[in-house]
This record gives structure tokens, C-alpha cells and sequence, in this order.
């Protein structure tokens, strides 16, 4: 098969990416967490004019959670945007997207909270989701959209999932990039893509065996890996992003293809030409910045 081209505006940005980074999970956590720093310092824009911000802690199970509440102009909350930040589980903080968020309140209109969940090895599965649940029903909010990258995205549809039978569920799910457990499914992005920039194979099965302790991993289980769930009814509408060239991408199709089974409002769209964690690119590649524009239009249209 024929690997997809990447045009020269993102093959720049890979090699800067790692120029910069040399991120690896070769190496130790506490480096990985030093090199992913370095990388988000060297593609940190501005905020939008208009955007202003504050910080808080919420009270939860596991102890205090740092969030960081983001508002366009006089604000418009009828609906809420629930961040949840990528990095594989041990990487991420509310500045390492902090001005994505910002331009995600921005392109939407709608207020923002980012969430400082616990990152792994230190806390294991379940602490991440609790922390995202905890957060959720501390913003309580009737229109509610997750916004997840990557691990983020596993986050939000493991919550959709855990939440699904409860008076207050999300109103919506945007899932970007998203890991749900694809490699369960002999699906073919993780073999394309074996070898992608920025995330490879290896990579996420590296990622996985963070979340838990020893070698017991709960492939099982629905708030671990979202695809394996055998009830998807009553999920929340739900519209996943994926990039073309990221063994990730099948996961967001097939979740897609199971919540349209079950009669779920779902769309699937694959972003051609792009690699994991485009949205650090969305300024120097005009690809990656429509691929942006076309987040900011999904939060809209679930939040409607």
C-alpha cells in the first residue's frame, strides 16, 4: 500500500517538532515530560483578543483539581466546553494547551474549563476519568460538550460511556485524534501507520501499559477502551476527528459506525495529509488550520 504524501508545510513541522522535542518513550517519564515542554514552548501562540481567563480548583475524590475557565468577549454560556488535554496519559498540564483552548473558545463562543487531571504512573486507571468526572459535575452545566484530544478523547468517551444512564450526561462529544482501543479490532491504521511521525504502534501500546499497574490491563473494559463496549446506546452525539496518517485513525471510525448502529447522531471525519497532534501545526500549515476551523464548527454544531 501506498503511504500518503505529507505536504512540505507538515513535513516543516515534524522536523521541528522533533528538532526541538526529540520526544521519545524510549526514554523515562520525567524526560518525556521535559522534551513534550519543550515542544509545546516552541508552538505557544498568543491568545485571541478577547479571551480572558482565570484559574481554579474544584474539590474531588482524589483530591483537588486545577482548572482553567476561559471566556470570548462578554461570554455565552449556553453551552460549556469541557477540555480534556492529550499527551498519552503522563504528559499535559492546562498550559500545554492552554492557547488551543483559548482559540477553541474563541472559534466557538462558548466558555471553556480546561481540566488538570492526575497523569499516570503516578495515579492508574480509573483516577483519570474520576478526575474528568469529578470536574464535569463540579461545572454542572446542561449543555455540556466534551472536547477530547487523543487521551482525551479516550476520556471523554469513556465518561459518555460511564454517564450514559445518569440524570446529567454530556450534551456532546467532539473526539479528536482519539485513542479507543482500535488495536482490539485488527484494524488496519495500525499497521498503515505503524511507523507514523509523532505516534507510532509502539508508541500507544507504551502509552497503554502506563495507565496500570504490572501487566493486567482491563482490554475489557469500556472505560479503558471505549470500543469494546457491547452498549452504545444512549451515547452522547458524538463527531470524531482523525488524521489521516496516525494508526489512530480507524478508532474514530469505528466507534463512529457503532454509535450509527445503535442510532446515535455520529460523523466521522477523517483529516487527509495530517499526522497526531496537528492542532500544535494549525498555524504553520494552512491544512492543519482548516482541519482547526473544522473543530471550532463541530463544537458549534453539537452545541446548537
Amino acid at each position: 500500500m501506498n503511504k500518503p504524501a505529507l505536504d512540505a508545510e507538515i513535513s516543516s513541522f515534524i522536523d521541528r517538532y522533533l528538532a526541538v522535542s526529540g520526544l521519545s518513550t524510549s526514554t523515562s517519564v520525567a524526560r518525556q515530560r521535559i522534551d513534550y515542554e519543550a515542544m509545546v514552548r516552541q508552538f505557544r501562540f498568543a491568545h485571541p483578543a478577547g479571551i480572558s481567563t482565570r484559574d481554579s480548583r474544584l474539590a474531588g475524590r482524589h483530591g483537588d483539581i486545577p482548572l482553567r475557565h476561559y471566556r470570548y468577549g462578554s461570554g455565552n454560556d449556553n453551552a460549556l466546553i469541557l477540555f480534556i488535554h492529550g499527551g498519552g496519559f503522563i504528559l499535559g498540564s492546562l498550559d500545554s494547551h492552554d492557547d488551543i483552548c483559548a482559540e477553541l473558545c474563541a472559534a466557538s463562543g462558548y466558555d471553556l474549563v480546561s481540566v488538570d487531571y492526575r497523569l499516570s504512573p503516578e495515579h492508574l486507571h480509573p483516577t483519570h476519568l474520576d478526575d474528568i468526572e469529578d470536574a464535569f459535575h463540579g461545572c454542572r452545566h446542561d449543555n455540556t460538550i466534551l472536547v477530547g484530544a487523543s487521551a482525551g478523547g479516550t476520556l471523554s468517551a469513556a465518561l459518555c460511556h460511564r454517564l450514559k444512564s445518569k440524570p446529567l450526561s454530556p450534551a456532546g462529544q467532539v473526539l479528536i485524534y482519539p485513542g479507543l482501543g482500535g488495536e482490539c479490532f485488527d484494524l488496519d491504521s495500525y499497521r498503515d501507520n505503524a511507523e507514523a511521525p509523532l505516534l507510532s504502534t509502539a508508541d500507544i501500546r507504551f502509552y497503554r501499559g502506563t495507565r496500570c499497574a504490572g501487566d493486567s490491563l482491563p482490554l475489557d473494559d469500556p472505560e479503558f477502551y471505549p470500543l469494546v463496549a457491547t452498549d452504545f446506546e444512549r451515547t452522547a452525539p458524538t463527531i470524531a476527528i482523525s488524521a489521516d496518517i496516525d494508526p489512530l485513525r480507524d478508532d474514530a471510525r469505528l466507534y463512529v459506525e457503532k454509535l450509527q448502529d445503535a442510532g446515535i447522531s455520529a460523523r466521522w471525519i477523517n483529516e487527509p495529509g495530517l499526522v497526531h497532534d496537528y492542532l500544535r501545526a494549525r498555524h504553520v500549515s494552512a491544512v492543519a488550520g482548516a482541519a482547526f476551523a473544522r473543530i471550532g464548527n463541530a463544537i458549534k454544531e453539537l452545541a446548537t
